[in-house]
């Protein structure tokens, strides 16, 4: 058996970018989205996990080129919808025209599709808070390969969107739970998170692309086509301006790059004429000599942040650890943190 697993490409995305910056985002993460599906046409079936699109951007255009995509991918595709792409009498009317290998599922309650030995379970978004608990007594026919695709977090804290328990959910025993919402890639027992497809800003600072399942193996590729770089700089610890402009372009990749440079410290630095001389697509400098983000719990005592991370006082488990590490890429994706 062989199938991929993506997430959280949020084709149509408004750009925090000026409209050129934006335009190339949202360009870029078509095609990048359509290579996707090009280039892996050998396997199985397709897994989306939700947040596909931006629903208040997405057209009918959009509609129209999406399912040309999955109609010339020629497999079973499998989709769940999560808080930003759900459907409802506002843009129900373009499932109308969707091809035939494209499964989706509907309802807020756990539904299944079934074909030959495969049984893939999900449930969808029919808003932007999902508020039904998850149901953990469901006994699976051994006899199919068993699939879990949903839109949702792994936490001991409750939020708006669908709260998971990563050690009851691996006690039901599904053969891969593919999971999206959480746009960096990550895995606990046979639960999976790939990531998003494309970076869109520099809250996105990793690697990333889609799962590959092949028979047991399983694979992240990264196949992005862009990559956002926040890269901090101590000016005086280097000798020359040369040895500044090495390190500054050696931290960029082959791809599309957006660099953001922190100058954590004062100096004679005159960046202006540095600027010139640096590789990268996108460039934004920003003098900034307070601590970074990582100390911010305690910086701001009173913050969400911080009552998060309370909660997670004293546990060093496997499931903890990654909970609260995905849970504080959440939050602080979401700005509203102090």
């Amino acid at each position: 058996m062989k199938f991929i697993h993506l997430a959280d490409a949020h084709l149509a995305d408004k750009s925090s970018f000026d409209n050129d910056l934006g335009s190339i985002i949202r360009k870029k993460s078509w095609e990048s989205f359509e290579n996707i599906f090009n280039e892996n046409k050998d396997v199985d079936f397709a897994l989306v996990a939700g947040d596909l699109f931006e629903r208040q951007y997405f057209s009918s255009k959009d509609f129209d080129r999406l399912f040309k995509i999955f109609e010339n991918f020629g497999k079973d595709i499998y989709y769940v919808t999560g808080n930003h792409d759900y459907f409802d009498s506002y843009n129900t009317i373009f499932l109308n025209n969707k091809p035939n290998n494209l499964h989706i599922f509907t309802e807020e309650n756990l539904s299944l599709f079934e074909k030959e030995n495969l049984r893939v379970y999900g449930l969808s978004y029919k808003d932007r808070i999902y508020k039904n608990d998850f149901t953990y007594d469901l006994e699976l026919d051994k006899n199919f390969f068993n699939i879990l695709l949903a839109h949702g977090d792994i936490s001991p804290s409750p939020t708006n969107y669908l709260d998971l328990d990563p050690a009851r959910l691996n006690k039901i025993g599904f053969d891969y739970v593919a999971l999206g919402h959480i746009h960096k890639a990550a895995n606990i027992y046979s639960i999976y998170y790939p990531g998003s497809t494309e970076p869109h800003d520099f809250s996105d600072i990793y690697d990333y692309g889609y799962i590959r399942y092949d028979d047991g193996q399983i694979s992240q590729v990264d196949s992005s086509l862009m990559k956002f770089i926040d890269l901090d700089l101590y000016p005086n610890e280097y000798d020359s301006k040369e040895d500044i402009l090495k390190y500054v372009n050696d931290s960029l990749s082959n791809k599309i790059n957006f660099l953001m440079i922190n100058i954590k410290e004062e100096s004679d630095l005159d960046m202006r004429n540095l600027k010139k001389k640096i590789n990268a697509d996108y460039l934004e400098i920003k003098e900034d000599y307070q601590e970074n983000k990582s100390h911010a719990v305690n910086l701001y005592p009173n913050s969400l942040l911080s009552k998060f991370s309370k909660n997670f006082q004293g546990k060093d488990d496997e499931i903890s650890s990654l909970a609260y590490e995905l849970g504080l890429e959440a939050i602080l994706r979401s700005k509203k943190w102090v």
